[in-house]
């Protein structure tokens, strides 16, 4: 069996994380093409060469990742090309004449990954299920290994690409290797400019869950020290809980909850604690134990104002000795130096061409740079030691070190930048939860106790979300954090009492619906319907203020610009509703096919030994739609529980040996087709 699952759309408690990143992208992108026509405006006041005009026509449109969101044309133009692909390789590919296919496009509600792990699960619970039957999943989202951990008894494997940070690339203003815009002086060799690295194949990770879990389960060293029997389920239940309270994509996480300050750690250590005193789990059954949560965060949040200490000195630290690389780097490159030392008086500079921008190098050389690394570890740096580095960096070529240097500074720089920018609220100070709560929500000092707990119970409703999406599938389609920060693990208290019921009979957005909901109106007009277009533009739409051309956004002491918080509006559903419903009448016939819900397809072979089982109940039934309890059993080991039915309005579904027709002209038909193509559901 084969299962291609395309990204649908999300739940509403992720709609607002994927409007956040949309909106960040089309400002940095503004502000970034901004400061590139500067750059270039400067290289050539200067007397600097960039690449010729023609060269900058003839280049690829680029692409914009905002296509890649259900509803729009692309990914119905993807949607098309895999249908193509899988009738392709099955007609054409005996090694797929034996399986069966399903796809998922992007028109089935729901992330493709939990399309999968669902689609797993159900068949996990029928009576007759074959434990032994061995599930490889392929994909690139951060939460499929916890994910595949939810499933119980069950052989997974899951593959990955290999991550590898840092991989060079070119400049692009001038298009060469070794720098980026902010120090790029424009071509600096008469050569062809557009060198290309060397191609990287692409490695993967393969992880095996079950030994996972067996590392997991030892790792916590605790069953000889209980009184009780050990669950070990419950336990990595219980794990996977702790990893989605540090990060997910629903909520904003915690202030006290940094991963690269080893947070995990510390709350697994929390957490044996509290089991051995206590004799509790804060899960069962894939539901939260909220008392038990709440123990478990008020025990937690005795370490919260230490944590915010401890960051503060730490950052303190650091930003004192990027203060002394920078002291360094003025002391070596003063212009006074270089004006008497490297050129006579008067004389033209010489041309430069550092060693990293040369052809065949377009990588820096890491080992000149070591002494730089060493000042950066050092504490306390006398006068001597100092005068010393500096002997030693200005023995080596000048002008290449004083490049790096450069480097090294700007990223001094934006780290320093990025660690003081958000100093509106001191966490290491005494009052720093009445700071928090005024300055980032806006509340009156008297009011915040109240305010707190609302923030708080929301949160926690908000776990309680997640962990029933992560074992259970979507609890409700509505439900969303309804604020831009998070609480204090402080606050939780009386979440206890929480009567809060997910909304049930809720519906997920249609496509083109979630699309409105958070592309920016800057880059929607090739995405959008017309109408729905000039709902984010003009001004006297009722929705305009949903699409804010400048807001603010806050690092929230975070230490990356791609941590910020866009300070956007959220979006209502029941307005959005509202005033979309005149323009629905104006869709056209294709608009309308991107903006329906459609179920999965499921494909089989005509040589396929259950082929003409299938083909019997159609030609009984009808085509009507047909429950099967055990439909299928491939190759007798693999049994699939479902429902399938033939729906003749479907025009993606081409009858035996008739022809299916390629998307792209470049392609070939498919003549004689072989496979049947069912709706397929579970």
């Amino acid at each position: 069996l084969l299962y291609i699952a395309m990204d649908g759309v999300a739940p509403r408690a992720k709609l607002h994380n994927q409007r956040t990143k949309r909106f960040l992208q089309v400002k940095d992108t503004i502000e970034k093409t901004k400061q590139i026509e500067r750059i270039k405006r400067e290289i050539l006041a200067n007397g600097g060469l960039l690449p010729k005009d023609n060269h900058q026509k003839e280049q690829i449109k680029l692409f914009d990742e905002n296509c890649i969101t259900p509803g729009t044309p692309f990914m119905s133009k993807l949607s098309d090309c895999l249908l193509y692909y899988i009738y392709n390789r099955m007609n054409r590919n005996l090694a797929w004449q034996s399986i069966i296919v399903i796809f998922s496009n992007a028109n089935e509600p729901g992330e493709g990954e939990h399309k999968i792990i669902n689609f797993i699960r159900q068949q996990l619970t029928q009576l007759d299920y074959n434990k032994n039957i061995h599930h490889v999943l392929y994909g690139t989202d951060a939460d499929l290994i916890i994910l595949g951990l939810t499933l119980d008894e069950c052989h997974i494997t899951i593959i990955r690409n290999e991550f590898k940070p840092s991989q060079p690339r070119p400049c692009e203003i001038c298009q060469q290797f070794g720098h980026d815009i902010i120090t790029c002086k424009g071509i600096t060799t008469k050569e062809k400019y557009d060198q290309q690295l060397n191609s990287i194949k692409t490695k993967y990770i393969f992880v095996d869950l079950s030994l996972l879990r067996d590392e997991l389960y030892q790792s916590l060293e605790i069953d000889k020290q209980l009184l009780f029997k050990w669950d070990h389920k419950r336990f990595l239940n219980d794990w996977i809980f702790i990893c989605i309270l540090v990060g997910n994509d629903f909520l904003p996480n915690l202030s006290s909850c940094e991963i690269h300050e080893d947070i995990i750690k510390l709350l697994i250590n929390i957490y044996k604690e509290n089991v051995l005193k206590s004799n509790y789990y804060l899960t069962e059954n894939g539901i939260l134990n909220l008392t038990n949560v709440e123990i478990f965060l008020k025990d937690f949040s005795k370490m919260e104002e230490k944590i915010f200490k401890n960051r503060h000195e730490i950052n303190q630290q650091k930003e004192q000795q990027q203060n002394l690389n920078q002291s360094i780097y003025n002391r070596i490159f003063s212009i006074d130096k270089f004006k008497h030392e490297l050129v006579p008086k008067g004389a033209p500079l010489p041309p430069f061409k550092p060693k990293w921008a040369q052809k065949n190098s377009p990588t820096f050389d890491n080992n000149s740079t070591s002494i730089v690394i060493h000042a950066n570890r050092t504490q306390d740096i006398n006068s001597s030691t100092t005068s010393s580095s500096i002997n030693i960096l200005t023995n080596q070529s000048s002008n290449e070190m004083k490049q790096k240097l450069s480097n090294l500074s700007l990223i001094t720089n934006r780290q320093i930048e990025d660690n003081t920018s958000d100093n509106d609220v001191r966490l290491w100070e005494d009052d720093w939860h009445k700071q928090y709560y005024t300055k980032k929500f806006g509340v009156d000092p008297k009011d915040i106790e109240k305010f707190s707990l609302q923030v708080a119970q929301e949160y926690a409703q908000g776990l309680r979300w997640i962990f029933q999406y992560y074992f259970q599938g979507v609890p409700s389609w509505d439900w969303y954090y309804p604020y831009h920060y998070a609480p204090f693990a402080s606050d939780f208290f009386k979440i206890k009492i929480l009567s809060y019921n997910f909304n049930k009979d809720s519906k997920p957005f249609k496509p083109l619906e979630q699309l409105i909901s958070i592309i920016p109106s800057q880059c929607s007009k090739e995405y959008l319907p017309n109408e729905w277009y000039s709902l984010t533009i003009k001004k006297d739409s009722q929705i305009i203020d949903y699409y804010p051309l400048n807001f603010n956004t806050d690092l929230n002491g975070k230490r990356f610009e791609s941590q910020r918080i866009a300070l956007i509006p959220f979006v209502d559903e029941k307005r959005l509703h509202r005033v979309l419903k005149n323009y629905y009448s104006l869709l056209t016939i294709e608009e309308q096919k991107r903006n329906k819900f459609e179920n999965s397809r499921l494909f089989i072979h005509s040589k396929h030994s259950y082929y003409n089982r299938l083909k019997k109940e159609f030609d009984t039934n009808n085509g009507q739609k047909t429950i099967y309890e055990n439909l299928f059993n491939i190759t007798k080991t693999i049994e699939i529980f479902g429902y399938i039915w033939r729906d003749s309005n479907d025009d993606k579904i081409i009858s035996i040996s008739k022809t299916v027709k390629a998307p792209i002209s470049s392609y070939d038909n498919i003549t004689n087709n072989q496979v049947i193509c069912v709706q397929y559901c579970y």
